[in-house]
């Protein structure tokens, strides 16, 4: 009887192992059975997608992606623990299509992708048709909270008209009549981004506004502004020693049409030129006199005060700011605005002749500027009145905590006089800086917080192309 033990053992084992064969996993291979995808959704929308695989399909993740002629614009991976629907096959995710300016309405391509654990991939390209949201109403956001709705125009171009105050900052926002919010912010106007509330400045005058517009694309999204235009006529003349003046008030941020002027060079330390016949009036607002000096190819731009006189600088024996308008620069003919002073109708300018003293612009509270171009051998200083010479600024510069960047030297002794600035007396001068034969544009910004110690700094600007 024992020698049948070892049959029976041996017929039990190949049963069990006939057994366990049969049992055994069957490979399913990797693929998308189905999905779910909308046929249609706006821009700004977080579309839903469904990717399904057969049971037992050895799945990692599934992904979505948006692509457009080739470049993929937004993508989403879902790993497959994440199920959210009731067959253990299918993963669920959320994709967000963009919203930026200039998108272009129309059929997208939507990559499906289902990703092993051993790097199988099955794939599958839908489309999807995508618009631009049907907005119900749109509106400006004040930082302030005030709201200004504004009204469905030509195309995508939404605008208000009416009072607006002197200075507006905010964002856009758009609503459908489903309730979504779409939000367009930015860091200024040529910067707006889809889905941010960081308020731009639309625009900054001294006082309110009538009947103005501001105006949004919703598709470009081009925002548009009042324009304050003052239009200024200067007068010409043939006289050279007489040109044509005309005294202005302007406001900081005014918008200027200066077309009148041609070709001729406008000083850059006032007026910022906007690509165009328009120019945005940069420094404080106040009386200014401009001059025609069209024989130099330039207009002059001075500062005046209340009284129609020439503005100055001053403060009491205490440190005290009395009068706080224009400071002066004068000099010999090796620099100027906005080439070297050299002929003026046949003549030549005699060196620190004060009739020709430049105004620097007053740009903040305690701070003035003004960009030069400098040549070998100039000398000039600043002073705060442009026709007293008593009244000189002197050494009272703060050096020590000044930033010359290499651009200028400053000189206190006999020889060149106290206070100036200077290239070099000459070349074989040890503390001298050589510029190039067409000279350097400098802009020096002077904070007169202290008056009696201001604090000078000097910038190599001449890359910027002002002159």
């Amino acid at each position: 009887m024992k020698r049948f033990i070892p049959i029976i053992l041996a017929a039990a084992a190949l049963a069990l192992a006939a057994v366990s064969c049969e049992k055994a996993p069957q490979k399913v291979d990797l693929e998308i059975a189905s999905y779910e995808l909308p046929s249609s959704a706006a821009f700004g929308d977080k579309v839903n997608f469904t990717i399904n695989v057969p049971e037992g399909a050895d799945l990692s993740s599934v992904t979505a992606a948006l692509i457009k002629d080739g470049k993929q614009l937004a993508s989403t991976t879902v790993p497959a623990s994440v199920v959210s629907t009731p067959a253990s096959y299918g993963v669920s995710g959320l994709l967000e299509i963009p919203y930026v300016k200039n998108a272009s309405a129309g059929n997208y391509d939507v990559m499906l992708v289902a990703t092993g654990s051993s790097s199988e991939r099955a794939e599958k390209t839908v489309q999807i048709s995508l618009s631009h949201p049907a907005f119900d109403a749109v509106a400006f956001v004040a930082d302030n909270g005030t709201r200004y709705a504004l009204t469905a125009g030509v195309g995508s171009v939404w605008s208000y008209t009416g009072t607006l105050p002197a200075a507006l900052t905010g964002y856009f926002e758009g609503k459908t009549a489903d309730g979504r919010t779409y939000d367009f912010g930015g860091a200024n106007i040529d910067n707006v981004e889809f889905g941010s509330k960081t308020a731009m400045e639309l625009y900054k005058y001294e006082e309110e506004l009538l009947d103005a517009t501001i105006s949004f694309d919703v598709v470009s999204f081009k925002v548009v502004f009042p324009l304050d235009v003052k239009v200024v006529t200067v007068p010409e003349t043939t006289d050279p020693a007489y040109p044509g003046t005309i005294d202005v008030t302007f406001k900081k941020g005014q918008l200027v049409d200066f077309r009148q002027l041609g070709d001729l060079w406008v000083d850059v330390d006032f007026f910022q030129y906007n690509g165009d016949y328009t120019y945005t009036f940069m420094a404080e607002g106040g009386n200014y006199r401009l001059t025609n000096q069209s024989d130099w190819g330039s207009l002059r731009v001075e500062r005046l005060s209340s009284n129609g006189d020439l503005g100055s600088f001053g403060w009491d024996d205490a440190g005290n700011i009395t009068v706080n308008e224009a400071i002066w620069c004068l000099g010999n003919y090796n620099f100027g605005k906005p080439d070297m002073r050299q002929v003026r109708g046949g003549r030549v300018w005699s060196d620190w002749e004060t009739f020709d003293g430049y105004c620097m612009a007053k740009i903040d509270d305690y701070k003035y500027q003004i960009t030069l171009r400098v040549y070998n051998l100039a000398q000039y200083k600043f002073f705060c009145t442009k026709l007293n010479w008593g009244d000189i600024y002197g050494t009272q510069y703060d050096m020590a905590n000044s930033q010359l960047n290499g651009c200028t030297n400053i000189y206190a002794n006999a020889l060149v006089g106290n206070g100036n600035f200077q290239q070099g007396m000459s070349p074989s001068d040890p503390n001298a800086i050589m510029y190039p034969e067409t000279g350097i544009v400098i802009r020096f910004t002077f904070d007169v917080t202290n008056p009696q110690s201001i604090i000078v700094t000097a910038e190599d600007v001449t890359d910027q192309n002002l002159m």
